[in-house]
């Protein structure tokens, strides 16, 4: 039997007292409470699944299976092609697993109220935040780093993939090309990891690496450096990495408790 989640566990998760969880499960104003305390809670009530509301309970048995993506404006048309990309992949995947994807612009901040998650693809922390703020449906970060246990994250295993870059260039040396990203965090993080590492606005960036040994994740750029360098190309996206997602999306509309919320594939 599944032992029923109480106030201790929502408070318990969210740092704050049971008060203040019972205060803002019924939505006094009589008391100072901050935005940020009051958002968290909420959060946790989410992925908790704790609270008397029939209308929240109904997110977790009134699905729609349907999911929206969120990125952030494409600074290039490099960029753009590559979400374009992957929203196409994407989306041909989830059709097969009875999913629709309908696509959010980068200027949508709203309550989004049609689909059942939304996927945040390659966006800053503090975007995804902001989304978070104003969305209680489940969020999930692919291919951003968020640091918050409350949302599931899945990224790419950047440590197997230079270890599979070195055996494919024998230990020689290489550079990782690959898109600007507005995920400063996930930014920094690669810098850890590759030694030789660069990051592509403009097409005019591409003019310098003829006949380089590149390490390249993006099929925008693998389709456009193949020819003049010798390329080692290992998609970022995968139907692995994706099975990965819509697995933490169920767990999330199940409000499946785990403690593995940074998926690696």
């Amino acid at each position: 039997m599944v032992r029923k989640v109480t106030i201790k566990d929502v408070a318990r998760e969210a740092g704050v007292s049971v008060a203040t969880v019972s205060y803002v499960v019924n939505q006094r104003t009589d008391l100072r409470i901050s935005d940020a305390t009051r958002k968290k809670v909420l959060q946790v009530i989410n992925l908790l699944n704790y609270t008397p509301n029939q209308a929240a309970k109904a997110l977790a048995t009134n699905r729609k299976d349907l999911l929206a993506i969120f990125s952030s404006p494409a600074s290039s048309l490099l960029k753009k092609a590559e979400q374009l990309n992957t929203i196409q992949f994407l989306s041909q995947f989830l059709h097969k697993k009875n999913f629709s994807l309908i696509y959010l612009g980068h200027d949508y901040n709203e309550k989004c109220e049609q689909a059942d998650a939304i996927i945040c693809y390659d966006v800053s922390s503090a975007c995804f935040h902001q989304l978070g703020d104003n969305n209680f449906i489940p969020l999930i970060a692919l291919d951003c780093m968020i640091d918050d246990p409350l949302f599931f994250q899945i990224n790419t295993d950047y440590r197997l993939l230079s270890e599979k870059a070195q055996s494919f260039f024998h230990g020689e040396p290489y550079r990782y090309v690959l898109l600007q990203t507005d995920n400063q965090e996930k930014a920094d993080f690669l810098q850890t990891i590759f030694s030789d590492i660069l990051f592509i606005d403009r097409l005019d960036d591409l003019r310098s690496l003829s006949g380089q040994n590149l390490f390249v994740t993006e099929s925008t750029l693998h389709s456009l450096l193949k020819d003049q360098n010798n390329v080692c190309f290992i998609p970022s996206l995968s139907d692995a990495k994706v099975e990965a997602m819509l697995q933490c999306i169920e767990n999330a509309l199940q409000r499946t408790l785990t403690d593995q919320h940074h998926i690696l594939v």
